[in-house]
């Protein structure tokens, strides 16, 4: 059975007299743990290995599902050549996902928005990069998906693919798939 209003309650706010009614009241966001969504990447020469941390997130605000990717990183041994170029090209897709089950399998997964943020220059220009996305309205290294329209007989999350290739490695790009924020209904 369908739910109305998009599953939100419309407020009726008596203020002075007047009568406002706001917008729908839903309101939910989950994110992935960058602890458990990390990678390592290996740099040939005297340039410091890396261990990247990946945090997706989702949010449904009224009726839009919003999603961003918040990449952050640190050297594994601070030791060699840190100004060196290490990587041809690093970059995000971010993609706000819908399922019509909360449960596998995972190939049911719809992409319903998607966006490829280059962060090449970023990462060779750092070699340690914590950032604060708190800090900034849209930090450098936040990859945000363009908003959906929510549904709520729909399970929503984010999650995000790097493709990055290394500097002298010899092996072209390498794909790294993570893992997407807890699931939103």
């Amino acid at each position: 059975m369908r739910k109305t209003m998009s599953g939100a309650a419309l407020a009726v706010i008596v203020l002075a007299g007047g009568v406002v009614l706001a917008a729908p009241a839903h309101a939910a966001g989950s994110c992935s743990d960058p602890l458990k969504n990390d990678f390592g990447v290996t740099i040939p020469g005297p340039r410091p290995d890396l261990t990247f941390y990946v945090k997706n997130c989702a949010d449904v605000t009224g009726t839009k599902v919003t999603g961003h990717s918040f990449t952050s990183w640190r050297p594994v041994d601070p030791q060699g050549h840190l100004d060196e170029k290490r990587f041809a090209s690093f970059v995000v897709t971010t993609r706000i996902e819908s399922r019509v089950s909360p449960t596998p399998p995972l190939d049911q997964d719809k992409v319903v928005t998607s966006t490829s943020c280059d962060l090449t220059s970023l990462v060779n220009k750092h070699v340690n990069y914590t950032g604060n996305e708190d800090e900034w309205e849209n930090p450098p290294n936040r990859c945000v998906a363009p908003s959906a329209t929510f549904d709520d007989e729909l399970w929503w999350s984010t999650d995000s693919t790097i493709v990055y290739d290394i500097v002298g490695d010899g092996k072209g790009a390498m794909t790294q798939q993570l893992d997407g924020s807890p699931l939103l209904h």
